[in-house]
């Protein structure tokens, strides 16, 4: 996985959403919740999108 890749995946193009597909919790733990806030602080991202992008990427790499 090209971890610069996930940076350019981040920033889309914005599509409107016409239904909600699923919603989860999950748990983090303090250390990772902070990275992860921390990160999307600093580059003005939504910690949901930096976690769906991850996990599209982590399933497309698994399907090659």
């Amino acid at each position: 996985m090209d971890i610069n890749q996930i940076d350019k995946l981040l920033n889309p193009e914005p599509k409107a959403l016409t239904k909600i597909y699923g919603t989860m919790g999950i748990c983090l733990g303090e250390e990772l919740k902070k990275r992860l806030k921390t990160y999307c602080e600093r580059n003005d991202l939504k910690m949901s999108q930096v976690i769906k992008v991850l996990i599209k990427t982590y399933l497309d790499e698994k399907d090659k």
